[in-house]
């Protein structure tokens, strides 16, 4: 996930076609396959491929928002996915994503943060 702050909210980190989908499966509340994901795009107003779909559905399940089991079917093996307990709906998927990015934030800014405040300190002049 990449951070665009010239958007708000979620936007800022998902497309607005990715967080209808997102949006979409927390509304259902069932398990959804990547041909029903990739339906439901076709009819938003900005469709994607299914692979598109596809991808981004794996992408969220490594991310930790969405999770699936695997079944069997005639042609093959598929997955299903559904909210995770981390994310099982909007609210908690915005907590969980928002204490992400500032712990990251923190991780990798704090020693640059803490070198640039120490040398800021040094040069200061001692009060008279």
């Amino acid at each position: 996930m990449k951070l665009n702050l010239d958007k708000d909210g979620l936007e800022m980190v998902l497309p607005p076609w990715q967080l209808e989908l997102m949006r979409w499966i927390w509304r259902i509340g069932r398990e959804v396959d990547s041909r029903a994901a990739y339906n439901h795009l076709q009819e938003s107003p900005t469709p994607m491929s299914r692979a598109s779909a596809i991808n981004f559905l794996n992408k969220m399940v490594e991310e930790g928002y969405l999770i699936y089991r695997e079944t069997t079917t005639k042609g093959g093996h598929k997955r299903l996915y559904k909210p995770s307990p981390t994310a099982p709906d909007e609210e908690s998927f915005r907590k969980a994503l928002s204490q992400r990015i500032l712990e990251k934030v923190r991780t990798e800014l704090e020693g640059d943060t803490t070198e640039r405040f120490s040398r800021t300190i040094k040069r200061k002049p001692p009060h008279s």
